[in-house]
């Protein structure tokens, strides 16, 4: 693992299900909510990757459902970066709820992959430079 972020949220009511469960889908938008802070906080968002002219569409995703979160519950997703982006830019994640006692239940964990694309062609591209060098001026690879 090169580097880890945590994002800590509360569980909305209209996340959750008929039963009171948060709904599987929206551990998807989870991890989006992980990996743009982890970006972020690594020194480029979104917003900037596009202005720069490359877009990161999302080519693969997958979620192992663990246990259970409900309404009001404290959660955190760990975002991981494994390795350096090549053709793809890599995420994974695990979903802990936090509880009474102060520790922490796995609840879910999962991954996805963005592709890199120039904006202009709309065909896929290597990381940009740029991008790169900043990654590896903060995770010192």
């Amino acid at each position: 693992m090169l580097y880890s972020f945590d994002r800590e949220f509360r569980v909305e009511y209209y996340e959750t299900d008929k039963m009171g469960v948060v709904h599987n889908s929206v551990y998807f938008l989870y991890f989006e909510k992980g990996r743009t802070e982890t970006m972020r906080h690594l020194g480029f968002p979104y917003n900037e990757i596009e202005q720069r002219g490359v877009i990161m569409p999302l080519v693969d995703q997958y979620c192992k459902y663990i246990s259970p979160s409900y309404y009001d519950d404290v959660l955190t997703i760990r975002t991981f970066i494994d390795e350096m982006p090549c053709s793809k830019f890599n995420f994974r994640y695990d979903v802990f709820r936090k509880e009474e006692n102060n520790k922490t239940t796995l609840i879910a964990q999962g991954y996805n992959s963005l592709a890199f694309v120039d904006m202009k062609t709309n065909r896929p591209m290597r990381p940009p430079e740029w991008m790169t060098k900043i990654l590896t001026e903060k995770l010192g690879k």
